[in-house]
């Protein structure tokens, strides 16, 4: 009977400091507070002379916003926080070249303005903001670019959702409730 006693204070013990370590609530993504449960991504705009450009930076926008974040990514329409923006800049840029005047290298620089939009209220609460991501390569195929291209994107995605959910709101008015703080 001592023993079974023994056994079942361990289990017991072991239970509790399971329960305690798992239901924390520690997470590793960025929070929105608790205010705020899901997030909608525009298309941005595009009014840089790249055609399609704003496709590559919904794609990465996505992947990014669900690697970082522990909302839920919904429809623009149906969330209660929105990203919207515009690609301002794309620029290709010429890199070295090798005494026979081969062009080595190359790189492309992007350019976005984003802002965090609270559309039930019709706030701004961050932004706008700019981002940028200047990526090169070594021109040794024809997928060079493109991949570069693909690079770029998501490290400004990954720069865009850091700066707006990491970023301090604005007050919107004396006369609008406060909005919830994005840590």
């Amino acid at each position: 009977m001592r023993l079974a006693t023994g056994s079942l204070i361990r289990a017991l013990w072991l239970a509790g400091l399971v329960t305690g370590l798992t239901g924390c609530g520690y997470t590793t993504g960025l929070t929105l507070g608790p205010d705020y449960h899901s997030v909608g991504l525009e298309i941005f705009g595009n009014d840089t002379p790249e055609p399609d450009l704003e496709l590559g930076l919904h794609r990465a926008l996505t992947q990014a916003t669900r690697n970082m974040l522990d909302a839920r990514l919904v429809d623009p329409t149906r969330s209660q926080l929105v990203v919207r923006g515009r690609l301002i800049r794309f620029q290709r840029r010429a890199g070295l070249r090798s005494v026979d005047n081969v062009w080595m290298e190359g790189g492309v620089w992007i350019t976005a303005e984003a802002e965090l939009v609270d559309p039930r209220r019709d706030v701004t609460l961050v932004g706008p903001l700019r981002a940028e991501a200047n990526v090169g390569y070594a021109r040794t195929n024809r997928e060079a670019e493109p991949d570069t291209r693909r690079r770029a994107l998501n490290n400004l995605a990954e720069r865009l959702v850091l700066d707006l959910f990491t970023a301090p709101i604005h007050e919107a008015s004396e006369s609008a409730p406060e909005a919830a703080p994005i840590n």
